[in-house]
């Protein structure tokens, strides 16, 4: 169903699921988890029919007894309940604008697994390059979680920025991993350019891998000083 290497699930509630973009959700993701008021008895025709494309990838969980806060529960429970089942090359993908999630995603990327919190909308971008010449982000270490291409059709992209987030967020993961194991590790910028590359093909295709120097500048893992580059590893 994904176009990409990497397995993805998504989580969504069925409020959420009326802002999708199906044909990017089509694209992007491998399995599609639809948390629903067991309560709910008319589904728009139009959703229905967007919602078939998906085939088997979809699967439709109604939760009893709904409240605001329930449907975040539950997806919390799913995200543990599958991170101890399956590998740690699937990544999670959460839509919902409640910065709750943010702890339990922060979490689950430290045990070695990309997991997402994708918004319906974007925040404003600071200027990006020149944080990668030495010149400073104002100390904030914020990460954007908006993960994968184009998927809300409100606002401007959140699943296209996906491809500048969701994968930016999963290549940088895996980077600051290959990185952290290895023994002579490019202490130039130009030669930590060419290995990000090298290392993130499918991200290179679509993006810029300066972008990925900078999120890895932004956790504070790598120091830059004109042209060369100090790791900060524990």
């Amino acid at each position: 169903m994904s176009d990409f290497s990497r397995r993805r699930f998504v989580f969504i509630d069925f409020e959420n699921l009326r802002k999708v973009q199906f044909k990017q959700l089509e694209r992007v993701a491998s399995r599609v988890f639809i948390l629903i008021d067991e309560r709910e008895k008319s589904i728009p025709f139009s959703l229905v029919r967007d919602i078939q494309q998906l085939g088997k990838a979809v699967r439709w969980i109604p939760i009893p007894n709904v409240s605001d806060r329930n449907f975040n529960l539950h997806i919390a429970f799913l995200l543990g309940k599958f991170h101890q089942k399956i590998s740690k090359h699937t990544e999670f993908v959460v839509l919902s604008n409640d910065t709750s999630f943010d702890s339990l995603m922060a979490f689950i990327n430290e045990q070695g697994r990309s997991c997402l919190r994708v918004r319906s909308k974007t925040m404003n971008q600071d200027s990006n390059k020149n944080h990668i010449n030495g010149k400073s982000n104002n100390g904030s270490n914020e990460q954007d979680t908006e993960g994968i291409p184009q998927i809300y059709n409100e606002g401007p992209s959140i699943m296209d920025e996906a491809f500048g987030n969701g994968i930016l967020e999963s290549s940088t993961n895996d980077t600051l991993r290959k990185l952290q194991y290895l023994k002579n590790r490019p202490s130039e910028l130009s030669k930590l350019r060419r290995y990000v590359k090298l290392h993130n093909e499918e991200f290179a295709r679509r993006g810029s891998v300066d972008d990925i120097i900078m999120q890895m500048q932004r956790r504070e893992k790598i120091a830059i000083e004109g042209a060369q580059v100090t790791y900060k590893f524990e």
